[in-house]
């Protein structure tokens, strides 16, 4: 990209002698279809170059950034690093920067949606609901990452992905269903508005159960944010310095069933291939037959604990926050969902879990609710609908040895409750809850209304847009009840 290429030039120029420099760009374009009511009500689009420059020097470091449209003199760039290290600490955990032989160099062919590419992808998830209202949205995003060191990597890298999100509401249920891929065309929507349709229609008039001890089939993304939980709390090695992990490698942590590993060198795995730091990312076994194995490294945590470092660092996340695994895949086991189900005598399925939050990181309590899909299993048969039950459970303690019966032996990209393209197998075998307390049915309303919201603001395109336009119009309006009179040229009377 010529753009970098120039850019590099002008750092190499001016950095000065005896200084490590790290320079990081990120090129992006993300879009995004919203619809609501089973009709599209939004297109948006963003692009995007961000770049960041990292100077080490005199046991010091600094790193700032600019958005490249805004970045007109390189000079005035590197100076303003150079005089913000002099007033930098000491920074006793820099590890240093890799080296030439971890660069990877070349662009991936990358997928860029249109509207109407998306559209479709829309049309085929709403078909599926018949006289039901659907909601959600239809995004993709590619990207380009260039990285270049004083130490001699020059690593470049490219990626692309694409998701359907969506809901369909009854007047007494909701069910939804993700799908996500590398490119749009790998989505199946059809597949994913069927499964949402068939999750509301079954859901309706749920009733409620008592509290109590239940065999639990978790589905895909009530699977995805447990994994999500234990890749950030627990497998992340900055939180194990921090005395906030519960992991212990070599130790038989989890049921014999339960093998994890980290897949950035898979052909079918969304993401770069490098990290942040430009070196290239490898397959990783986090958990094997149940036995801790490996933690998330990156060169600080690395340098820490005396540790090889796995390379997961995430962009825009800084090396502090510690490594975070983005390819996390629970390899499957032989039983289908429908034998599950067989094999419960007493037992809930849960399509997915909501407000998950830690109680208490060191032991993986999480308390949290199901939502939109969660039915009674008496004698091997889905029997009936529930409502809202709220649970408080170690995740750690849930797959510990024994208490898992059965893998599922369907795999996909899930989505968890904090993000996008999880991937992970069908679902787990009992138990999962062991204590649950009812929700109201207000609250429950409250938790979908919630929920809608959700899926039309939160998109990072949109914040500032929506920001923007929210205060405005509110400003516009409040002026106008004030005075009677209409508001314009940034807020003079006319």
């Amino acid at each position: 990209m010529k753009i970098w290429e120039d850019l590099l030039q002008d750092i190499e120029k001016n950095i000065p002698s005896g200084t490590e420099c790290e320079l990081k760009m990120m090129h992006s374009k993300s879009a995004l279809t919203r619809f609501a009511n089973s009709q599209i009500h939004q297109n948006v689009d963003e692009e995007s170059a961000d770049v960041f420059l990292t100077l080490h020097k005199d046991s010091k470091t600094i790193t700032i950034s600019a958005n490249l449209t805004a970045l007109k003199n390189p000079m005035e760039f590197v100076s303003k690093a150079m005089d913000s290290l002099k007033s930098s600490p000491i920074d006793k955990g820099w590890a240093g920067l890799p080296d030439s032989s971890e660069s990877l160099s070349g662009l991936s062919k990358i997928d860029e949606s249109t509207p109407d590419e998306r559209a479709n992808k829309v049309k085929e998830f709403v078909s599926e609901g018949k006289q039901m209202n659907a909601a959600g949205y239809c995004s993709s995003y590619t990207n380009n990452y260039f990285v270049w060191n004083t130490n001699g990597l020059n690593s470049s890298d490219s990626s692309s992905s694409a998701f359907i999100d969506g809901i369909f509401r009854t007047e007494s249920s909701a069910g939804s269903s993700h799908r996500g891929g590398i490119l749009l065309s790998d989505i199946k929507a059809q597949q994913a508005g069927n499964e949402a349709a068939k999750l509301a229609i079954d859901g309706e008039n749920p009733e409620d159960i008592e509290p109590g001890n239940y065999e639990v089939i978790l589905g895909h993304e009530a699977v995805s944010t447990i994994l999500v939980f234990l890749g950030v709390y627990g497998f992340n090695a900055k939180s194990k310095i921090d005395g906030m992990s519960p992991i212990n490698l070599d130790e038989k942590q989890f049921d014999e069933q339960i093998n994890l590993i980290d897949t950035p060198e898979d052909d079918d795995s969304i993401g770069f291939k490098i990290d942040a730091s430009g070196a290239k990312k490898k397959n990783l076994e986090i958990v094997k037959d149940g036995v801790s194995k490996s933690y998330f490294h990156t060169r600080r945590t690395a340098k820490e604990l005396n540790a090889e470092n796995t390379f997961h660092e995430l962009f825009g996340w800084g090396e502090n926050f510690g490594g975070i695994g983005t390819n996390l895949k629970l390899l499957g086991g032989n039983v289908s969902q429908e034998e599950m189900i067989k094999s419960v005598k007493k037992g809930i399925y849960i399509n997915e879990f909501w407000y998950c939050r830690v109680l208490d990181p060191i032991t993986q309590v999480v308390t949290g609710l199901n939502r939109n899909g969660s039915f009674l299993i008496e004698n091997g048969k889905i029997t009936k609908p529930i409502g809202r039950l709220r649970f408080t459970q170690s995740f750690m303690a849930s797959l510990a040895p024994g208490n898992i019966v059965s893998v599922g032996n369907k795999s996909r990209y899930a989505d968890s409750e904090f993000g996008e393209g999880m991937l992970n197998t069908d679902n787990f075998l009992r138990p999962m809850l062991n204590k649950f307390k009812k929700v109201g049915r207000t609250f429950q309303d409250l938790y979908v209304a919630e929920d809608d919201v959700f899926k039309i603001y939160n998109f990072a395109v949109e914040r500032k847009r929506l920001k923007n336009a929210y205060f405005w119009g509110m400003y516009f309006i409040y002026c106008y009840m004030l005075t009677g009179e209409k508001i314009s040229n940034g807020g003079k009377q006319k």
